[in-house]
């Protein structure tokens, strides 16, 4: 492949180690970063097979990251030493970039070698940003939680517990540790819509009227309007808007019905059920868990998931699930209505 002695002599004073190879692999063009990073002199390097000077238990096969590489016409990222062997064992990593001539054909590859203990320490880096961006979040949410129950003294807690549950429901499931943050963040405030609803009305001991029940079932959408616009690592604001729909499509505000029901959201809506009627209200006594259990069989498959319930029910009689103990935790992560 021809470069002009221009460009060769940028390409040589290039700060990343740079390799040119034509269409079989062979070495068109080294500059003075890549041979230091390999530990070989250009002069040994150019006019050389790819697999002659990086031998690997890759080469000449599809898995090779080159050959990949000239198959999707794409770049592609990869650690130098795993898969190949080379002299200077120090980390770096490559960037593959096909190469395209000007009718669109395959003409080589470019590689691009940087230093990975500087892509490592900017990964570590990121993952410390991004632990103190969760901090900053949970307890943004937490401060939430605080705001409502605060306003609803009845009601202090329920969200604490409720997300406990959730979280009790999800590792039984399954779910992964990621999947069950987003979970509890979303139960943590899944009642956030409230403050919208005039004290009076949360706190009234007797039954409510229809305006009334009107004005509480407008909770969901009230926290999805308030939640819409922040970007979350997990659909918070939908699992909210959800938590009162029902797999039969009996719930609200919209009346979803089965797989239209976010998981997360047909877990809250159990745990959220369970809570609060195992808790005292301003207009009923605790009705108890075995209560909230029966209306849970009663109900499984029509209004509730069923696997979801099955898993509630386990921890609630077999597992020993309890909303008093500050914490509690059955496994490592690999459930009458509220209103």
């Amino acid at each position: 492949m021809a470069f002009s002695l221009d460009w060769q002599d940028i390409l040589q004073h290039f700060p990343d180690g740079l390799m040119v190879t034509d269409p079989s692999f062979t070495i068109q063009f080294v500059n003075q970063a890549f041979a230091q990073i390999v530990g070989l002199e250009q002069n040994r390097l150019v006019g050389a097979k790819c697999h002659q000077m990086f031998p690997g238990s890759l080469c000449h096969s599809d898995q090779c990251p080159l050959t990949r590489a000239q198959a999707i016409r794409e770049p592609l990222l990869m650690e130098a030493g795993e898969h190949c062997k080379i002299h200077n064992q120090a980390p770096w990593v490559v960037t593959v970039t096909p190469i395209m001539d000007e009718q669109g054909q395959f003409a080589g590859l470019l590689e691009k070698a940087a230093d990975a203990v500087i892509l490592h320490r900017f990964k570590a880096e990121l993952a410390a940003s991004h632990g103190r961006m969760r901090k900053t979040m949970g307890a943004i949410i937490q401060a939430m939680s605080m705001t409502i129950e605060k306003r609803d003294p009845y009601t202090a807690g329920h969200q604490r517990r409720t997300a406990k549950l959730c979280r009790a429901i999800a590792t039984e499931l399954d779910f992964s540790w990621e999947r069950i943050q987003g979970l509890r963040m979303a139960a943590a405030i899944h009642d956030l819509g409230k403050i919208h609803v005039p004290a009076a009305i949360l706190n009234k001991p007797g039954a409510m009227s229809e305006h009334e029940m009107a004005i509480i079932r407008m909770h969901p959408h009230t926290a999805f309007d308030i939640l819409k616009g922040i970007h979350f690592p997990w659909p918070l604001a939908e699992i909210i808007y959800q938590h009162h729909e029902r797999m039969d499509g009996s719930g609200y505000p919209r009346q979803l019905q089965g797989d239209q029901i976010l998981l997360e959201a047909r877990i809250l809506s159990v745990a959220d059920v369970v809570e609060s009627m195992s808790s005292f209200r301003p207009y009923r006594p605790a009705l108890g868990l075995e209560q909230a259990t029966e209306e849970l069989r009663r109900h499984r498959g029509t209004m509730y998931d069923a696997q979801v319930v099955d898993a509630c029910i386990r921890l609630l009689t077999e597992k020993g699930f309890d909303f008093k103990t500050k914490t509690w935790q059955q496994k490592p992560a690999a459930g009458s209505s509220a209103r």
